[in-house]
């Protein structure tokens, strides 16, 4: 009776002094990896601010192929949630304040046989040279009985954010390069009045005069109030793969013929016509594509053919500026045609 009482007394001490010493460890954490990608913010934003989208990146999936995720109604913005359940038991993630496109808080609730844990999630998006610089964070204060793990939950967490960055930056690129052609066949196109400026260059001199040459015209009709009617465009008057070289005019479109002060910045009317449309959806990287398939399906009809006195051009309906994503760039292709002469 003795030696249990003694037994009881020794465990009651080391009770005692371990309820002593966890009292006197700090649980808090709070660990933040970083990773530049190659990216706006807004694109980057996008990707994190739906729950659905994290299962192809999300690093546990690479740990545990027992998850199970669910999602409601709302995965976007904030209220959005999702959960899953693991071999560990589950959790569950909300969303609880975005300020896009550079922020996103959220609410991580980890399901433990000793209870619920709950952590705050960070995000952070900031633009820099190369692209965005993401900040993936996880900050909490474990319970008295985990606070012995709060010292090691830098290298437990710090890898996995590595992981989920990378895997991130990996994703994001491969959505950035999505790219359709799709052809709407023989148009009518209306034509009209257009505000151009023209120069003649090395096609792969073409991108680095392209900008100046918008920005010119897009000064130009600021300055004077000019109303544009749609889309700025690119007419192509040459263009000589075998040398290399070819003249193009950057335009605007406009209402009415105007009558301009600036000599580098002219005006010419479109005439109305018979076009082969083909529709880009993706980076003007594809842009090669979509113009070589557009003159292979004119090779291939029977009614009509490449009218070569005509000049193709492409209309941009939207741009990087109001469009980061490249994979949502849409630009117009109109290559000029006839109709084939039937001889009797």
């Amino acid at each position: 009776m003795k030696l249990i009482k003694r037994i009881f007394l020794v465990l009651l001490i080391l009770i005692v002094v371990g309820a002593i010493y966890l009292a006197t460890l700090d649980g808090k954490f709070n660990v933040e990896r970083s990773r530049v990608i190659p990216a706006q913010p807004e694109v980057v934003f996008d990707e994190l601010n739906d729950f659905r989208n994290w299962k192809e990146w999300g690093p546990w999936y690479e740990m545990d192929s027992t998850i199970v995720a669910t999602y409601p109604k709302n995965t976007v913005g904030v209220g959005a949630s999702y959960s899953w359940t693991d071999m560990k038991g589950g959790g569950a993630m909300k969303t609880i304040a975005i300020e896009k496109p550079n922020k996103i808080d959220q609410e991580v609730t980890f399901n433990t046989p000793m209870g619920d844990m709950k952590s705050n999630i960070v995000w952070r998006m900031e633009k820099v040279a190369k692209g965005t610089k993401v900040t993936w964070g996880m900050k909490g204060e474990l319970g008295f009985f985990y606070r012995m793990a709060a010292s090691s939950m830098e290298e437990e967490i710090g890898p996995m954010e590595e992981r989920g960055l990378e895997l991130l930056d990996s994703v994001i690129q491969n959505k950035m390069k999505v790219f359709s052609v799709k052809s709407h066949g023989i148009i009518e196109y209306s034509g009209g009045y257009y505000l151009y400026n023209t120069t003649s260059s090395k096609i792969q001199d073409m991108n680095a005069k392209f900008q100046p040459m918008m920005h010119k015209i897009q000064n130009y009709v600021t300055a004077n109030n000019i109303r544009v009617s749609g889309s700025p465009f690119t007419i192509y008057h040459k263009f000589d793969q075998n040398n290399g070289t070819t003249m193009f005019s950057v335009c605007f479109p406009i209402t009415e013929k105007l009558i301009t002060n600036n000599s580098d910045i002219l005006v010419n009317y479109l005439n109305n016509g018979a076009y082969l449309k083909t529709i880009l959806t993706g980076s003007y990287d594809h842009s090669k594509t979509a113009w070589e398939n557009a003159y292979q399906e004119i090779e291939g009809m029977v009614d009509y053919v490449a009218d070569d006195n005509g000049e193709p051009f492409e209309i941009y309906v939207n741009n990087p500026e109001n469009t980061p994503n490249p994979a949502n760039l849409i630009t117009e292709i109109y290559i000029p045609v006839k109709k084939v002469e039937v001889l009797n």
